[in-house]
Parts: structure tokens; C-alpha cells; sequence
């Protein structure tokens, strides 16, 4: 078996590595021994190298190898292109400044980068083993226009990270315990200049029927929190290492309750809402939020979606919020 062909034995299972037809990808396959074992994707394609993904594993979780590979060659760089560029146009963030908040190993930042060449973009994450992985993703990728800084706390920024014109919150917001959102929002806020935007996006929506995040279940958004710790922890068919845990803030790290776009902006402005307002988007024939989540849809059922994107407008106008699974809102700081 060549290098291009190898297996990886695991406590966890066997990692399959090969290579694609065209010889420009790696095809990885994980196959777990624990058959309860939640893996959220068993396969994906992949253009990093095969040293790259042993170390991508050795760093990381074995049963979230595919999803995280994922992360840096599709799944992030789609939703991050179809959010910023129905606001913005390429041109507008030439020779700008983003902060990539909340960067993990850098997909979102370097997906940024590639798309923003003339951009200079500053990922910040907790972790300085997600920096060390980030940078070394970015040796790989010979990009030039990132920087990762390392926070000192979770409740402190780098020091000297300067002002931004942009900041991306990219499935980011609902991994914060909610004192920490009251204390790092407001000093995200603090480095955005005036007429800077925030984009928020793969957030679950804190009042959606469906919890699709976390749990898998119906309507537990509407129930108090120890009712709803008492539910996931025995009927949450997925992710039991979280989902099982009798400490209820590892379930709200995890990403369980969400957010809303009122919520997102107290925190943002320290209960001062006239200081920010929320944009619609412009670009791309997109006339509003609503329908922003009409074209992010399949074909199918097109009149049904229709009517729920009326709803959906309705809801923005009236209440100024999206009740979609997930949240994706822009807001300027005025």
C-alpha cells in the first residue's frame, strides 16, 4: 500500500485514505468500531496532502475528521461567499481590514482569503493549538494575506489587534456561554470602526421549532432549561459525549440554545440598540432578507417555499427577525 493508499487504526476505528480518480484529491473514509460512536460525516474529498490529514487527526477528534476536512474545502467557503456577497461587492472590501472571530482552524479565514485577495484578514481564536493547525493549514495553502493571533482569555482580544471594517462570525455565536456573550460582543464592537458590519452566520435560530443543531428534537427552544436538560439527556439520539452531560452549561458550549437578531445586538451595543441596524441585502438581483433565504434553497417545492419567504418577510418587517433553522444577519454599526 502506497502513501496515496493507507489505513489508520484507531482506538475509535480505521481511517481509509486513498486517491481519487484524478489523482488531485484524497477520497477519506472513517469506519467507526463503536457502532453508538455519532459520527456527522462518515466521508468527504479532500485536496489536503496525506501527511496533512494525519496530522488534521492527530489534532482532533476522530469521529469530526470528515466534517472538519469538509470545512475547508466546501461547505464553509459556499455559505460564507453567498452571505458576504449578497451585501457586499468584491470591491468594497479592497484594501480593508476583517477579523475572523472565533476562527477554529482557519476554514472560514482562509476560505475569506481566497476569496478576498486584497483584503487583509485576522483570524483570532482561544485555543493556541487551533492557531498552531491554522498556520500550518496556511503554510499548506501558501496564503499571504491572513494573520492568526491567539486571545489571552476568553473574555480579552489580542492586544494591539487593531480596528476592522468587517467582522465574521462564522458558526461562532452559539458556542458562547451567555455571560461570555455580554463580554466579548461589546469588546468585538469596541474594534469595529463606524460603518463597520458584523456578519453572523450558521447560528441556530435560539426559537425554531426543530433544534437541528444539537439535538435533533421538536420544540425544545419553548421549554425552560431544566426541563430541556432533562429531555436531551434522555431522548437526544445524537452526540452523546455532549447531549448526556448532567452539567448544563457543556450543552449550551455546545451550541444548543442559539441566538436571535434582538438578542445579537444588545449584547453587541451593551443594551444600546440606535447604536447598530440591521442591513438587507442588495447584491445579486436579492432584495431583502427573506429572499436572501429563498435563493440559499433547493428546487424543490418552489411555490411552498415561496409563501414561507412571504412569511418570513412579513416577520422581518414586523419583528425584525428570520425564524429560519439557522440565523445569518449583517449588522453596521452606526
Amino acid at each position: 500500500m502506497d502513501e496515496a493508499e493507507t489505513q489508520i487504526e484507531r482506538a475509535e476505528g480505521t481511517v481509509n485514505i486513498r486517491k481519487q480518480e484524478d489523482n488531485q484529491q484524497l477520497l477519506v473514509s472513517l469506519l467507526p468500531r463503536n457502532p453508538a460512536l455519532y459520527i456527522p460525516r462518515k466521508t468527504c474529498s479532500t485536496t489536503f496532502s496525506l501527511e496533512m490529514v494525519k496530522f488534521l487527526l492527530q489534532r482532533g477528534d476522530f469521529a469530526w475528521l470528515c466534517d472538519n476536512l469538509a470545512r475547508h474545502e466546501d461547505s464553509v467557503p459556499g455559505v460564507l461567499k453567498h452571505q458576504l456577497f449578497s451585501y457586499f461587492t468584491p470591491d468594497d472590501l479592497v484594501g480593508k481590514r476583517l477579523l475572523d472571530f472565533g476562527c477554529g482552524s482557519g476554514a472560514s479565514t482562509l476560505a475569506l482569503a481566497k476569496m478576498l485577495p486584497r483584503t487583509q484578514i485576522v483570524g483570532v481564536e482561544l485555543g493556541a493549538d487551533r492557531i498552531e493547525t491554522a498556520n500550518r493549514i496556511k503554510s499548506f495553502r501558501g496564503v499571504d494575506n491572513v494573520d492568526f493571533l491567539c486571545s489571552p482569555s476568553g473574555n480579552e482580544l489580542p492586544p494591539d489587534v487593531g480596528q476592522f471594517d468587517f467582522v465574521m462570525l462564522s458558526a461562532v455565536y452559539e458556542h458562547l456561554l451567555p455571560l461570555e456573550r455580554k463580554i466579548v460582543l461589546p469588546l468585538i464592537w469596541s474594534v469595529m470602526k463606524p460603518g463597520a458590519a458584523i456578519l453572523i452566520n450558521q447560528t441556530p435560530y435560539r426559537y425554531s421549532p426543530y433544534e437541528a443543531h444539537s439535538t435533533g428534537l421538536w420544540f425544545i427552544n419553548y421549554l425552560p432549561d431544566k426541563l430541556t436538560h432533562f429531555v436531551v439527556r434522555h431522548f437526544a439520539g445524537r452526540n452523546p459525549r455532549i447531549n448526556t452531560s448532567p452539567d448544563w452549561n457543556v450543552h449550551l458550549r455546545g451550541g444548543l440554545r442559539g441566538g436571535t437578531e434582538k438578542e445579537i445586538i444588545l449584547n453587541l451595543t451593551g443594551g444600546c440598540p440606535a447604536n447598530a441596524r440591521v442591513l438587507q441585502p442588495t447584491q445579486n438581483d436579492v432584495r431583502d432578507r427573506a429572499a436572501l433565504w429563498f435563493s440559499s434553497t433547493s428546487q424543490r417545492h418552489r411555490a411552498l417555499k415561496k409563501m414561507i419567504a412571504s412569511g418570513f418577510r412579513l416577520s422581518d418587517r414586523l419583528w425584525g427577525t428570520i425564524p429560519n433553522l439557522n440565523l445569518e444577519v449583517v449588522i453596521q454599526k452606526r
